[in-house]
């Protein structure tokens, strides 16, 4: 046909234009900017942070290092484990990439009670002390217990020190 003539040419500028600002224009887009590990004042400072994943009666929960002002279940910097409470056999498996925790927490990442206390069943930073409330008010009797006995072992070890060196 006679128009295939003009529109041939027209095509193949147009493809070649649109191959030729593709590369340029999304390529960009599509590289998410490296993150540097200090704070930023656009996106706030660095959090870990659980996600919450799985079915309704399957929940699971990824551990994420994101910036503060990132969507809760959205965008992140970089997955450092799972978290998944079995609640039929109230087993909580926690898996960690124990290297990069330790390296978000020197960074001076911050987090919320929840996943501080999951950090530190893993052992990684020190067990936070109960609330205070009326859930929790046999906790702190317990918890004094707990202090006398280990003070008394503790005396009674340097007791039994200076007895022997004296």
């Amino acid at each position: 046909p006679p128009w295939q003539n003009q529109f041939v040419p027209w095509l193949v500028a147009h493809c070649a234009s649109l191959r030729a600002s593709a590369m340029f224009a999304s390529g960009a887009r599509l590289v998410r900017k490296m993150f540097l590990p200090f704070y930023s004042k656009e996106r706030g400072p660095p959090k870990i942070r659980q996600q919450v994943c799985g079915t309704r009666g399957k929940r699971f929960y990824k551990i994420v290092a994101c910036n503060q002002r990132d969507p809760q279940n959205g965008k992140h910097m970089e997955v450092l484990g799972s978290y998944a409470p079995k609640v039929a056999t109230g087993v909580k498996e926690i898996r960690l990439r124990f290297s990069r925790v330790k390296f978000w927490l020197g960074v001076g990442a911050e987090f919320n009670p929840g996943t501080r206390q999951l950090l530190a069943l893993s052992g990684l930073i020190p067990v936070p002390p109960p609330l205070f409330g009326h859930r929790t008010k046999g906790h702190y009797d317990k918890l004094r217990e707990v202090l006398v006995k280990r003070q008394a072992a503790h005396e009674a070890a340097v007791k039994e020190y200076h007895k022997h060196a004296g």
